[in-house]
């Protein structure tokens, strides 16, 4: 495989790429028995076929169905870069008494932050064009990528599990895993795995979140006062962390829960249990199996503006003999100005900015990939 992609490449400027990912479609519906064990996975290519052309080769092997495509194209929206870690956790020190250790050691584990989820904000059409990517500046918001700033989460408590009630929880879920900076030392990233998976058990063990308070990266205008946010970091089965927001005094709104009656008449009691009994149950959730038509959304919006004016019934259409109109007619004549676009619309995604296009930028082969 190496051969061949050095063949290829052979009149291609390499200095700019630092890695090769080779993708395996496996039409598994059309092979015969005897023919599976030759379409076996791909293995990762020697140390020997990667020297040859000065770069890693990532070699992925993935079925032949519309959610396996998918998930390799949003694949490339994380950041995979290995430079720097994304965030440094920060532990109370417990590996030494009181007396001989100042109350300022900390524990630290490096991560690294991957979204789980795709903002819906950012996508087009589904906001009103004023709402903007996170500011990694912000003091309220974190950004996964681009890992241009190194966040700094405090714990400051532990909280029991059954004791955080999800109202208080916002905005968008982060995954934390060990970090695979290539800039630390083996040892050093062995130890830190290790010690990730042994905070991962014993939360899980203790049925406790870890409450954190977000370190300021930067001074903001007044520089006495530093805004934190928090946020709770929840252990799962795997070795990862949840990491939410969670909400601080100044963010609530007063709320009243009313007591849950203990009694209730049967008359509304039977019905009610009738309709909950008539639901198909699941063990759990799986997003895969709902659509939002989304896809569908996106791509009308493709073949036709946005903003194109729908045409005046000619009743409606005001009279040009009309001498009060006559100066609008003079300024409709003149060629407007371009405008700098205001920040907002700077700021705006990409796939936001191609509202206007008057044809789908799509093959039309892919467009049964979008249904």
């Amino acid at each position: 495989m190496a051969k061949q992609l050095e063949k290829k490449l052979k009149d291609v400027d390499l200095v700019s790429l630092r890695s090769i990912q080779v993708i395996e479609v496996l039409k598994r519906d059309f092979l015969q028995p005897e023919d599976v064990e030759q379409h076996m996975p791909a293995e990762e290519p020697n140390s020997n076929d990667i020297a040859i052309l000065g770069m890693d080769i990532d070699v992925q092997t993935i079925e032949d169905n519309v959610i396996s495509l998918e998930m390799l194209f949003k694949s490339w929206l994380h950041d995979y870069s290995t430079e720097r870690e994304h965030l440094h956790l920060l532990l109370p020190s417990g590996g030494f008494s009181h007396a001989t250790a100042p109350k300022t050691t900390l524990t630290c584990l490096k991560c690294d932050l991957q979204e789980r989820l795709l903002d819906p904000a950012l996508l087009s059409g589904t906001a009103d064009g004023t709402v903007r990517a996170a500011d990694v500046n912000s003091p309220c918001q974190m950004a996964a990528w681009p890992a241009t700033v190194l966040y700094k989460l405090r714990v400051v408590k532990a909280l029991k599990s059954e004791g955080v009630c999800e109202s208080v929880l916002y905005g968008l879920p982060f995954i934390l895993k060990p970090t695979s900076c290539w800039q630390l030392d083996w040892d050093e990233l062995e130890i830190n795995q290790h010690s990730f998976h042994a905070l991962c058990h014993s939360l899980l063990k203790r049925k406790w979140m870890l409450l954190a308070r977000r370190e300021p990266q930067n001074t903001g205008p007044n520089w006495n006062i530093a805004v934190h946010s928090y946020y709770v970091i929840i252990p799962s089965d795997s070795a990862t962390l949840l990491v939410k927001a969670i909400a601080v005094r100044e963010l609530l709104l007063p709320s009243t829960f009313p007591a849950l009656l203990a009694e209730h008449p049967e008359r509304v009691h039977g019905p009610i249990e009738s309709a909950l009994n008539s639901l198909e149950v699941e063990v759990a959730y799986n997003p895969l199996h709902l659509k939002s038509n989304l896809y569908k959304y996106l791509k009308s919006t493709l073949y036709k503006p946005l903003h194109r004016q729908q045409a005046q019934p000619r009743d409606q259409r005001p009279e040009r003999h009309q001498p009060k109109q006559h100066q609008s007619r003079a300024k409709a004549m003149v060629a407007p100005l371009l405008m700098a676009p205001s920040p907002a619309q700077a700021l705006r995604p990409a796939a936001a900015r191609r509202d206007s296009c008057e044809r789908s930028l799509l093959p039309k082969e892919y467009e049964e990939f979008l249904q």
